[in-house]
């Protein structure tokens, strides 16, 4: 079992998924006290599903010590949530006032149940008001997961209202106005400071779009089958860093450097050559024994003086070499390159090297005599693109074309648009799963989409999602520093899948790290490396 499996993640589901995730689960546990239950059954079955969502709301929102609560609840399951919440809230002694977009007549089914239960705790409904005056905070249970298209006119007066109110806003499951149908928040939409997803996380939550609406996002496991949820995983997985201890490889106290990993990397160019310090400077800071730098001798006197603790293998231009060619990858290189890998447990090629002619011909010549595990990043992907240029080729993609004959293990690291040199414009968010997944299984290569969310598909067919979004990383050798990262990770012995999660996770960590010390706007990639002693530790900082 590789330590990926052994995570236990959790799935990550579509809505229409979850709905059906949820209908299934009411029979099916219905069943399990009757052989044939009836509809009254099945209901009852899916209000104690309700009363597990909304006594975790509950705790979520008591945790907050904020009151009075103004909880908004529409007339379908989402406000019976609320209403379970609601009586938790009254019998606790939590003063909360619940505002009704439906009469008590068009509560149905689960949410008619809890309408009940909230009456017999001494609850009542008030119609929504224009002022919030007097309460600390705003639950929204108005629509939740599965709404679509614009909000009636009372909807998005109870939005507008709660937008004036300044107050903060926690949404259960999703955010009124946001559409789960079309991935869009409307015009008037809940802007959460946090959700609480019920069951399983959706990815919504994590893309641009809906992140903007959901805010920080928490999970609450319910009590859903286990024989369901397998038959209903779509194989997308949520990890956090949370997942980073058990991902770390063990360390061999009595192993000397070579024991701990060594790496090769290539990079760095005349006109490039910071990429090949960050590149390099990560990998050091990341566990790997021995790290050689192979770059042109041209910059080597100015990296020597910034790096101390790395191998250099210096890359001489020849007698013949043209300007263009000067300090940048060549082709006669590639015997002396071979030579080092044949050394290494892993290769990283690609930041930094340039995208002349020459560069390209060596990176395309030298990738298929490799027969270590590699990491080809930025420039080395950028040559792999250049084979999609030649209209004289028949494949569909000869850049896929090329990457499954490329026999040795490796990892590929593009931001978007190096996606698109290589595989075409990227499909709209929720197909991107998809999408990765299809390319890695086909090239049998593992793929780490760079961007907000970062999504690492492997060849077996399940996608990673890494919920970050930090615009303090944003910044030009922020994927130098993740290529170094995962490239010391895969010299000490790790599997490229687990390389590729647990890399992102430590880059990511490290990033949130450096940008509470320096702020979005100060933060450099080098803080990155500064603190990835921190994003290592077991204890989240």
């Amino acid at each position: 079992m590789s330590p990926l499996s052994a995570l236990n993640l959790t799935p990550i589901l579509s809505t229409g998924t979850m709905r059906k995730l949820d209908a299934s689960s009411k029979t099916f546990l219905a069943e399990q006290h009757k052989e044939s239950p009836s509809e009254q059954d099945v209901i009852q079955s899916g209000y104690t599903l309700m009363q597990e969502a909304g006594l975790a709301l509950f705790k979520f929102v008591q945790a907050k010590s904020l009151e009075p609560v103004a909880v908004f609840i529409g007339g379908g399951n989402n406000g019976g949530d609320g209403l379970v919440l609601a009586k938790h809230l009254l019998q606790a002694g939590i003063k909360n006032t619940v505002f009704s977009l439906a009469p008590t007549n068009k509560f149905q089914n689960e949410a008619k149940l809890a309408l009940k239960d909230f009456f017999k705790a001494g609850g009542q409904l008030y119609e929504v008001t224009e002022l919030l005056d007097g309460f600390k905070l705003v639950v929204d249970c108005m629509l939740g997961n599965g709404a679509k298209g614009e909000l009636r006119a009372a909807f998005a007066n109870a939005v507008q209202v709660i937008h004036n109110s300044g107050l903060p806003v926690i949404a259960a499951d999703a955010p009124t106005g946001y559409d789960s149908a079309a991935h869009i928040c409307n015009d008037i939409c809940i802007h959460a400071n946090e959700t609480m997803l019920f069951g399983f996380p959706r990815l919504d939550a994590y893309e641009k779009e809906g992140g903007k609406a959901f805010g920080k996002t928490t999970v609450a496991n319910l009590s859903y089958p286990d024989e369901l949820v397998k038959q209903f995983d779509e194989r997308n997985y949520l990890v956090t860093e949370d997942a980073i201890p058990q991902l770390l490889p063990k360390r061999d106290e009595w192993g000397d450097k070579r024991v701990q990993g060594t790496a090769l990397i290539i990079a760095g160019s005349k006109d490039m050559p910071g990429a090949a310090a960050l590149c390099t400077e990560a990998a050091l800071r990341s566990g790997a024994g021995l790290v050689t730098l192979a770059t042109s001798q041209a910059i080597m006197p100015v990296l020597q003086t910034k790096i101390s603790e790395s191998v250099f293998c210096g890359l001489v231009d020849n007698e013949k070499c043209s300007s263009e060619n000067y300090g940048t990858l060549q082709q006669h290189h590639i015997p002396t390159l071979l030579n080092h890998a044949k050394h290494a447990n892993a290769v990283a090629i690609g930041p930094g090297l340039s995208t002349n002619k020459e560069s390209v011909k060596a990176v395309l010549e030298l990738l298929p005599q490799l027969n270590t595990p590699t990491v080809i990043d930025a420039d080395a992907l950028n040559a792999i693109a250049t084979l999609n240029d030649n209209t004289a080729l028949t494949c569909d993609n000869a850049a896929i074309e090329y990457l499954q004959k490329l026999q040795a293990p490796a990892i590929l690291t593009p931001h978007v648009r190096e996606f698109a040199r290589l595989f075409g414009k990227l499909p709209s968010s929720f197909e991107i799963p998809n999408c990765l997944r299809s390319i890695a299984t086909s090239t049998n290569k593992v793929l780490l989409l760079k961007g907000a969310p970062t999504y690492i598909a492997a060849p077996d067919g399940n996608v990673y999602v890494i919920p970050v979004a930090n615009s303090g990383m944003a910044k030009g050798g922020s994927g130098d520093v993740l290529t170094g990262i995962i490239a010391a990770l895969l010299a000490q012995g790790i599997g490229t899948a687990e390389v590729a999660v647990l890399g992102a996770l430590l880059h990511q960590k490290a990033g949130r790290i450096a940008r509470e010390e320096f702020g979005a706007f100060s933060m450099l990639p080098s803080d990155i490396i500064k603190n990835l002693h921190k994003a290592f530790s077991a204890i989240s900082a």
